[in-house]
């Protein structure tokens, strides 16, 4: 088991019981080596996991390229009812032609 999951797991087990238990207050930790203050140690455990936090990177990025791929197909399916609508107004032309011939 990963030694940061697990310091992570007890440390918000920790604060979660911060707040139902007022004589427990952490006044600061160690994190890598580095002393850190206790609002640091507090934003840490606010931090989602790894896993949210890819999925939530991996979520924006396919919405990026969602828009990216609209934006590049949107020219073509303008270019394709441009040339449906030239192609009726012809063909309707050339019906209105043979009407008035006959």
């Amino acid at each position: 088991m990963d030694p940061l999951l697990l310091a992570f797991a007890v440390f918000v087990g920790v604060t979660g019981l911060v707040g139902a238990v007022s004589f427990l207050v952490i006044k600061g930790g160690v994190f890598e080596g580095q002393a850190m203050s206790a609002d640091e140690i507090r934003k840490l455990a606010d931090l989602e996991s790894r896993d949210v936090m890819l999925a939530k990177l991996a979520g924006a990025m396919k919405a990026n390229l969602s828009k990216a791929a609209a934006t590049f197909q949107a020219p073509l399916t303008q270019l394709a009812r441009l040339a449906q609508a030239l192609q009726e107004k012809q063909s309707g032309g050339s019906e209105a032609a043979a009407d008035a011939a006959e």
